[in-house]
């Protein structure tokens, strides 16, 4: 698959999916990459977790085209 924005906002609402339906309130997020996330095939880093978790819906759904319109 090649690397654009629209398949990096794809991935991101997939894998916020993923951690919202296996998310907690005593389940820590580093418990959740280690065995949740690759069970689903989401093999990412803690930095790379971090980043996507501050992300606002927005930055993620959104594509550049929208403001052409």
């Amino acid at each position: 698959m090649a690397y654009n924005r629209n398949n990096y906002s794809k991935r991101v609402q997939y894998i916020r999916e993923v951690y919202s339906k296996a998310k907690e309130r005593d389940v820590p997020d580093t418990r959740i990459l280690r065995h949740v996330f690759p069970s689903h095939g989401i093999y990412i880093s803690y930095r790379q977790w971090m980043n996507i978790k501050g992300l606002k819906p927005s930055e993620y759904g959104a594509s550049q085209l929208v403001l052409f319109r």
